[in-house]
C-alpha cells in the first residue's frame, strides 16, 4: 500500500506542474509555436550620436568637407541612392576618421526615427561614391574604382619561400570593398598558383607573379616576385613550419577569384 500511495502522490504532482506550466502560456502545443521565420526580426541601426554632446569630436557637422562630402550623395539620382525625394526626411553623418585612409563614411537616418536609411563610402579625392547595402555587396553609384584599386597595397608573404612550404598573397583594399583577383606565375616550374590561390614552391629560384585585381570592367595589373630557397638558406624560417595559408575566394571562371563577402555592382 505504501507503494501505491507513493506512485500516485508523484502522478499528482506531476500533473499539477504540467498544468501550471500550461497555464502559465511558458509552453505550447507544435502548432502554436511561432516559427522561426515569426521569431526573425530585421536588424534596425539608429543614429548612436542621436543624444551625444560634442558631435563635432567624431563626426564632420559643417564646413567646406562637409559640404562636398554631402553633396557628391545629394548630388546622385534617388534612384542609385535610395533616399527618399524629400530632403526634410534625412540628415547625414560624415565619420572624421577616414576608412582605409580613402573613403569618408557617409551615413543617411531617418528624421523622425533616426533609422539609418543609407549606407556610402565617398572617396576623399572625389573619384567614386559607393552605396553600402544590407547583403554586404556594394555598389558603385558614382566615378570610376581606377584610383582606388590604385590604392590597393599588394604584399607577398614571405618574400623568400623556403622549399616544402608556400606563400601568400595580402591585398589590403581601402573600405574592404570586394574584388575580383586572378594570380599568374610566369615560371610555375619554381613558384605555382595553387586552387585556392596560395604560392606553392616547387624549385629553387625566383619567380615573377602577375596579379590582376578587377572591379567592374576596370583592371589593376602589379607584378610580384617571389623567391623560393633551401629551408636551411631561410634565417627566419620557425622549424620548417609552413605559413597560415588564407584562400583568396571562389573561382569565377578564367582563373578569376572573387574576394570579399558580397558581390560588386557597376551602374551604368
Amino acid at each position: 500500500m505504501k507503494r501505491i500511495w507513493h506512485v500516485s502522490l508523484c502522478t499528482a504532482l506531476w500533473c499539477a506542474c504540467t498544468l501550471s506550466v500550461l497555464a502559465s502560456g511558458t509552453v505550447l502545443p507544435a502548432e502554436a509555436a511561432p516559427s522561426v521565420a515569426e521569431q526573425t526580426q530585421p536588424v534596425v541601426i539608429t543614429d548612436p550620436a542621436v543624444h551625444m554632446k560634442n558631435t563635432n569630436k567624431y563626426y564632420v557637422t559643417s564646413g567646406r568637407v562637409y559640404d562636398a562630402v554631402t553633396g557628391a550623395v545629394e548630388g546622385i539620382s534617388r534612384e542609385k541612392t535610395g533616399l527618399p525625394q524629400d530632403t526634410g526626411r534625412y540628415y547625414y553623418r560624415v565619420e572624421k576618421n577616414l576608412t582605409g585612409d580613402y573613403f569618408y563614411s557617409v551615413k543617411a537616418y531617418d528624421t523622425d526615427s533616426h533609422i539609418l536609411i543609407g549606407s556610402y563610402f565617398v572617396a576623399k579625392d572625389d573619384s567614386c561614391v559607393w552605396k553600402l547595402q544590407d547583403n554586404d555587396d556594394a555598389v558603385l553609384i558614382l566615378g570610376t574604382p581606377e584610383k582606388l584599386l590604385d590604392k590597393a597595397e599588394v604584399t607577398v608573404y614571405p618574400g623568400k619561400i623556403p622549399m616544402g612550404s608556400y606563400g601568400i598573397l595580402r591585398v589590403r583594399m581601402p573600405g574592404r570593398l570586394p574584388y575580383d583577383i586572378k594570380i599568374t606565375s610566369l615560371n610555375p616550374s619554381v613558384a605555382d598558383i595553387s586552387e585556392k590561390m596560395n604560392i606553392v614552391s616547387k624549385s629553387e629560384g625566383k619567380a615573377d607573379l602577375v596579379i590582376d585585381l578587377r572591379m567592374g570592367n576596370t583592371v589593376r595589373t602589379i607584378t610580384r616576385t617571389v623567391k623560393v630557397i633551401e629551408p636551411a638558406d631561410s634565417s627566419n624560417h620557425d622549424s620548417g613550419r609552413r605559413p597560415i595559408g588564407i584562400g583568396i575566394g571562389v573561382g569565377w571562371g578564367g582563373g578569376w577569384h572573387h574576394h570579399g563577402h558580397g558581390g560588386i555592382g557597376i551602374w551604368v
